[in-house]
């Protein structure tokens, strides 16, 4: 059974729409949907995902986090997320992923007094 995703853009202003939808199919997805509590440092998501065969993901908190791949100490990547605005890629985009290696493990950092909601939507194609 294939998962399809689909990413809606608007824009709107001076009383006119401009709507861009992009829909991706591939045989696994990715949700989660995680409670990151307030003042945690590397606080690590168990998350596995290859990079390499990634159609879509998208990412939001909200609040501010910092997200590491693979290590706390040393991670092969890192997003930060600024509360309420998504990190959005898709393989259509016109900017390279920020994600650059298979994940095996998120370090989550939420240096704020409330506690963040993590949720992240990924999908890829098992048999790339």
């Amino acid at each position: 059974m294939a998962f399809t995703h689909q990413i809606m853009e608007q824009w709107y202003g001076g009383g006119r729409y401009v709507t861009a939808q992009n829909t991706f199919t591939a045989g696994l997805q990715i949700s989660l949907s995680e409670s990151i509590p307030e003042d945690s440092t590397d606080l690590e998501v168990g998350l596995m995902m290859p990079v390499t065969a990634l159609k879509s993901i998208y990412i939001k908190s909200d609040q501010d986090v910092t997200i590491e791949i693979n290590s706390g100490s040393d991670p092969d990547d890192t997003i930060v997320l600024v509360a309420d605005v998504p990190y959005i890629w898709h393989e259509n985009s016109y900017h390279a992923c920020l994600l650059t290696t298979d994940i095996a493990a998120l370090f989550v950092t939420n240096a704020g007094e409330t506690a963040a909601t993590l949720e992240i939507e990924a999908l890829y194609d098992p048999t790339p």
